[in-house]
């Protein structure tokens, strides 16, 4: 079996994303690319995360040609894959439906710095797409073009895509942005929310990624 530690990984991070209660049943995906040999190993369309093996995972390049696997991949392979082919600075995917940073999606708003923890996975605001659905001509182009050099796209009626230079960066950066929509619709509840600037935001970023915690030199992703 090829590339069985990033599958094992792809699948390990499935599992966490109903754990976290960012999909339910079969939903969501993972995809992941391997630095290596440049294959994609994404999870296979419309199958039930705990039920499944690491063989289970579906290698492809990132042309989408089956590379290995005996399930058909995500639907969405083609939005995946031109992710990752639009960032080289990419190596993970996530795509989610939880609810909060779902709603809006629905409403057709970006979700703004409302926290410190966002910033420090963002760094910005998180735009939002006009719906398109999978078979649309801009369904896979329209994403990559709104999400440009930031870590998360709302989807148009549909959901999330957080971006990682590794799988946990993105996982962590879902559920980040699921938690800080969930805070600004409370924090709209009880008064007006005050949000961070631009400037503020990306200080914060920055900060986060070459001096918090036990790291002494980390670039930036």
């Amino acid at each position: 079996m090829q590339l069985e530690l990033l599958r094992t990984e792809v699948l390990r991070t499935a599992n966490l994303l109903s754990q976290y209660g960012l999909v339910w049943m079969a939903g969501g995906t993972v995809c992941a690319r391997d630095s290596q040999t440049g294959y994609v190993v994404v999870t296979p369309s419309g199958l039930p995360y705990e039920k499944l093996s690491p063989e289970d995972m579906v290698v492809t390049d990132i042309d989408m040609k089956p590379v290995e696997g005996k399930y058909r991949p995500s639907v969405a392979l083609n939005l995946w894959t031109s992710l990752l082919r639009a960032r080289p600075d990419l190596q993970a995917v996530v795509h989610t439906h939880s609810p909060y940073a779902t709603a809006f999606a629905v409403a057709g708003q970006p979700i703004p710095v409302v926290t410190e923890t966002m910033a420090d996975w963002f760094g910005r605001s998180v735009s939002v797409t006009p719906y398109r659905s999978v078979d649309d001509p801009e369904f896979a182009s329209l994403p990559v073009e709104i999400l440009g050099e930031g870590f998360a796209v709302l989807l148009g009626n549909h959901g999330v895509i957080t971006v990682g230079a590794s799988l946990a960066h993105a996982l962590e950066r879902a559920v980040t942005l699921e938690e800080a929509a969930h805070t600004y619709v409370i924090s709209k509840s009880i008064g007006t929310p005050c949000y961070l600037n631009d400037a503020q935001a990306m200080a914060s970023f920055v900060y986060y990624f070459n001096q918090y915690g036990q790291r002494t030199t980390q670039s930036q992703e």
